[in-house]
């Protein structure tokens, strides 16, 4: 509107410019259409011509004049150019959320004539809500009085009550535009005042309590305190908190708001329908933190408000925020067991070394630290435990306090010791290897009394988990013989073995399984320089081979079933030597080691065993024993 106004003045004045050069032109112009240039005017005695000439400049003069007073008199939003109507806000500066304001508006008539058609409207700031006004507005907004005619020097005044809600610290400001038509006047005229207030304070009053500090997966508890501190009663007062990311809810006093219709039940929200002035109440929530390397505190935020419930709008009044410190046991905890921390497999009669690597890793003391160590498991011969410091046995735990080892006593930050112990797993024939537990089961567990100056009896801190399977009792038997069971020859040739002449002995290889079922099974040797390969054989399980070039026997079994003895699972095989003069009263080496590889598929691991060298010797021949040194009968 001001803008069209401006335009419409501007274009006016221009116009009468034209028309004033349009008179000029036909007064004065040349002959050839052109005005004469008055800087070299001749002055001449022509009375009557400076007369007209004088005469048409006052007339442009005034024209102009005329133009711009309309221009100031009548400006873009149709005011004067001084106040006709003069209003005068008051109210309260700073008011406190929720509770009843008043404002006042005062307005009196400046001109000197009198105001017709008198217009006050209203703009009420958000979160006003419209109570009363004296005296009662004109239209179904409360926002319009119509005045009417306001005679010269009348003044009076409107006032208006209402509630305010709105966050504590923002300001709201209340609008008020006067409209009028001044006596006489075509034109209407406007006049707009404003007033701000600054929310300082609520009538809701909103506190939080809770632990400063606390430990992770332990239960703390946070009290929301809340009050109406206002003289009227106050409806849908709403509460939320905003947890952590870590927090975990478990409960609170008062049940959460939740709407009937939602799937999800929200925990973090509550709706006081009602409250009572001055009235107060209590929520208690119950929860714990989830353990988080990269958090060491957590915010826990609650804030009150008001519920707008058909158009889901919350107002925020007031908010309280609490910083609790998440304290850590910064206890590393590891345990090895012959040299690794991981699952891995054993064997009956092995002895297994345990060492507890305890090291504080964080920024306060750990008082009165108990350790033990749990080792489940009815295969281990506790008869066989070997422990310097002393530690209490009690079932199947082994136990170390500040009385076994002083260290316990106050543990300062990076401060790391080592715990030791050994103990052996039981022999096969001590177990029923049908009913018990082969698997022994092992952890390392730590009690704090303190940390720094937090009680934490209740904190456990756990090492990693070694869970040792016991393998298969695989057991390789190797015999060499000149003489059977029956005391009949499987040996050809001279006994002792004599110079020059050819003397042929028998090697039996036996397996025997008990527990699981295990493949891949391979039986090698290999032969030394002057021992040969008979190519006599008898395989009772498996494939056997030898290869010439390497001088090497291997036998093979692709799966071997439990409960195997050395009568089910065997082979023997022959081999012969021609002694020479230079192995003469030597005994003869037969086979080398003899080496067994095969996988449980119970544990999925790799087992060896390893068999004697065989010599002309023959220990395992009650018989032909004991006649293995070279002779040469030529002597």
């Amino acid at each position: 509107m001001k803008k069209d106004r401006l335009k419409q003045l501007k274009k006016q004045a221009e116009d009468n410019d034209q028309i004033i050069q349009k008179g000029l032109m036909k007064i004065y112009r040349n002959q050839d259409g052109s005005l004469p240039d008055i800087s070299h005017l001749e002055i001449k005695s022509r009375k009557r011509g400076s007369l007209i000439f004088i005469g048409f400049l006052i007339v442009v003069l005034m024209l102009a004049g005329a133009a711009w007073l309309g221009f100031l008199i009548f400006n873009s939003d149709g005011n004067f150019g001084a106040k006709s109507i003069k209003l005068t806000f008051s109210g309260q500066q700073s008011i406190a959320s929720g509770d009843e304001v008043t404002y006042v508006l005062e307005y009196k008539s400046v001109e000197k004539v009198p105001l017709q058609n008198v217009e006050i409207i209203f703009r009420y700031p958000d979160g006003f809500e419209f109570i009363s006004a004296e005296p009662l507005p004109t239209n179904n907004f409360n926002s319009s009085w119509q005045i009417g005619e306001l005679a010269i020097g009348q003044s009076d005044k409107i006032q208006i009550k209402g509630k305010i809600i709105g966050e504590v610290g923002s300001v709201k400001t209340i609008y008020a535009t006067a409209s009028y038509q001044p006596q006489n006047f075509s034109s209407a005229f406007k006049e707009t005042q404003s007033f701000s207030s600054q929310i300082t304070s609520s009538i809701l009053a909103i506190d939080l309590t809770g632990p400063s500090q606390i430990l992770p997966q332990k239960k703390g508890s946070y009290k929301i305190t809340y009050k109406n501190n206002s003289e009227q009663e106050l409806k849908n007062v709403k509460i939320l908190a905003v947890y952590p990311s870590n927090f975990i809810f478990q409960e609170s006093s008062l049940k959460p708001y939740a709407k009937p219709e939602e799937a999800r039940n929200l925990n973090n929200q509550w709706l006081i329908q009602n409250l009572a002035k001055e009235e107060e109440g209590e929520i208690e929530i119950l929860g714990g933190y989830l353990a988080d390397q990269n958090q060491n505190t957590a915010e826990f935020k609650i804030q009150i408000g008001f519920w707008d419930e058909k158009n889901e709008i919350f107002s925020l009044q007031q908010e309280k925020t609490l910083t609790t410190e998440i304290i850590r046991a910064n206890l590393s905890l590891n345990l090895i067991i012959n040299g690794s921390s991981q699952s891995q497999p054993i064997s009956f009669d092995q002895e297994l070394t345990y060492s507890i690597v305890y090291k504080n890793l964080g920024q306060q003391d750990l008082d009165d630290l108990i350790l033990f160590v749990t080792l489940d498991s009815p295969a281990l011969d506790w008869t066989s435990l070997e422990d310097k410091h002393g530690g209490i046995v009690e079932s199947n735990k082994i136990t170390w306090t500040k009385d076994q080892i002083s260290e316990f006593d106050l543990i300062s930050p990076l401060a790391e010791k080592t715990i030791d112990f050994s103990i052996k797993t039981k022999g096969a024939a001590q177990l029923n290897l049908e009913k018990d537990n082969l698997s022994i089961k092992s952890k390392a567990t730590a009690k704090i009394a303190k940390i720094g100056e937090l009680a934490s009896d209740e904190l456990e801190v756990s090492s990693n988990e070694i869970i040792n399977n016991i393998n298969t009792d695989i057991e390789l038997r190797v015999e060499g013989r000149y003489f059977d069971d029956d005391n009949i020859a499987v040996g050809t040739g001279p006994l002792p073995p004599v110079v020059g002449e050819k003397t042929t002995f028998r090697i039996y290889w036996s397996i025997a399984n008990s527990l699981f079922e295990v493949s891949d099974v391979k039986v090698t040797t290999r032969l030394p320089e002057g021992v040969d390969w008979a190519d006599k054989f008898l395989v009772k399980v498996g494939e056997i081979n030898y290869s010439s070039k390497n001088r090497e026997i291997s036998w093979t079994i692709n799966r071997l079933p439990p409960n195997k003895n050395f009568d089910d699972i065997n082979v023997w095989f022959d081999v012969f030597v021609i002694p020479t003069k230079n192995q003469v009263r030597k005994l003869l080496i037969l086979t080398d080691q003899t080496d067994l590889t095969a996988t449980d598929k119970s544990t999925n691991a790799q087992i060896t065993k390893t068999g004697k060298a065989i010599t002309s010797n023959l220990e395992d021949d009650p018989i032909g024993g004991g006649k293995g040194l070279v002779i040469d009968i030529t002597e």
